[in-house]
């Protein structure tokens, strides 16, 4: 069986997490874009220009709480999806049980989706750190998989 091919479960399995936390991110940078419009606050010159509120132009502002919440959930999401998506591919290659490997996928789904909504909700510590901390310790797991399996 080829490791990175549909054929082989765990590889299918972890495309269909990996794509769902990038639909995730794709999803916060669209609920950004709303929020700006909704609220007419823009980082950019141009974009300000667009819009006219009474007979001024509006100025760009970097001072909205929940802008700036919303994009470091986004930027925070980028941090962690990139490494799980590169350390997953070599833990696929590792040919591991495909019940402990789906375990490590999903939960760092739940992880990523914990930790947004604890970020997004401002809901208080330590749910935001307990959840990153899960994922980290997900991704210290696959990586050690890895070492295990690799030649140094």
């Amino acid at each position: 069986m080829v490791a990175l091919g549909f054929d082989n479960p765990v590889f299918s399995q972890f495309v269909c997490y990996s794509i769902l936390l990038i639909l995730e991110t794709i999803g916060i940078a669209l609920l950004v874009i709303r929020i700006r419009v909704k609220r007419k606050v823009f980082s950019f010159p141009e974009d300000c220009s667009q819009f006219i509120v009474g007979k001024h132009h509006l100025k760009p502002t970097a001072d909205d709480a929940q802008i700036k919440r919303l994009r470091r959930c986004h930027l925070n999401n980028l941090e962690n999806i990139v490494p799980f998506v590169t350390i997953g591919l070599f833990y696929v290659l590792t040919e591991p049980d495909p019940w402990t490997a789906a375990l490590c996928f999903r939960s760092f789904l739940v992880t990523r989706v914990v930790h947004n909504i604890a970020l997004i909700q401002a809901l208080p510590q330590p749910t935001r750190t307990f959840s990153y901390l899960a994922g980290v310790i997900i991704l210290c797991f696959m990586s050690l998989s890895v070492f295990q399996r690799g030649k140094m």
